[in-house]
């Protein structure tokens, strides 16, 4: 150990500018598996080997590499493809070398219980590659340069105000050529009918209006009809307006986990 500190200490007078003793302190500190020292500037920011980390929204320090990945690799190299950096104790905040450990994505995951859920197999809408996703995440795209090109990728809408034809995006719900056509569009009166009173009344095409007046809707309220629940089979009866279709809370929920 004497030995040790006595080729350290020669290490160290033998520097001539800041980049060589910065390359000797890295050397040292991982002979001893002790990380350099972090330099907090302030709550937010950290500095370490010449690197700025900056604190994320779930309040991590991160750079261009989260911290447990830059800390891996300053002791132990690069990390392989298809592996992961785990913490031992779960605690993401504990990124001391000596908790860290190097599993593969799929080990990591069965410790985590991540994405345990069955997946479906989803066909790309712009390279119509084949992906696997889970039905939750509601996936559309195999990768973020597929979902990037519908911002791109446009299409030709007919006005609904003018019939003047205009250029769109695809993911967009753009259905007027301009804000002046919008307006007037919103403007508009149509005739409908009431499926109360089976009176005729109009209303503007903004508005999703049914009943012709109050005393029709409260009419509506009073309406029942039966429904069967599609998952413990039992009858039950409710307002059409509601759009209800389960008889309780509990069936709700058990239709949520058979998702």
């Amino acid at each position: 150990m004497k030995d040790k500190e006595k080729i350290f200490k020669l290490l160290r007078e033998s520097v001539e500018n800041p980049q060589e003793s910065l390359a000797v302190e890295e050397m040292i500190s991982k002979i001893e598996r002790t990380m350099p020292k972090i330099e907090v500037v302030d709550e937010n920011h950290q500095e370490c080997c010449g690197f700025k980390f900056y604190k994320n929204n779930q309040g991590r320090f991160v750079c261009s590499v989260v911290m447990h990945r830059f800390i891996w690799t300053y002791f132990n190299g690069k990390i392989p493809d298809g592996y992961e950096i785990h913490h031992r104790d779960f605690n993401h905040d504990n990124n001391d070398i000596s908790n860290l450990e190097l599993l593969t994505k799929d080990e990591h995951k069965k410790i985590h219980g991540w994405n345990t859920a069955p997946s479906e197999t989803i066909i790309c809408p712009i390279c119509g590659k084949r992906f696997k996703s889970i039905p939750s995440s509601k996936r559309k795209f195999c990768s973020r340069e597929c979902y990037l090109e519908t911002k791109r990728k446009r299409e030709i809408r007919k006005c609904l105000q003018c019939g003047k034809e205009f250029s769109a995006r695809i993911d967009s719900n753009q259905k007027f050529c301009s804000a002046d056509c919008s307006c007037e569009y919103r403007k508009r009166h149509e005739i409908k009918i009431c499926p109360i009173c089976n009176k005729s009344f109009t209303a503007k095409i903004s508005l999703k209006r049914i009943y012709c007046s109050d005393k029709c809707f409260r009419k509506s309220l009073l309406n029942r009809e039966k429904i069967i629940c599609p998952v413990c089979g039992k009858s039950f009866e409710s307002s059409p307006s509601h759009k209800r279709k389960y008889c309780s809370r509990e069936c709700f929920n058990a239709s949520k986990r058979k998702k």
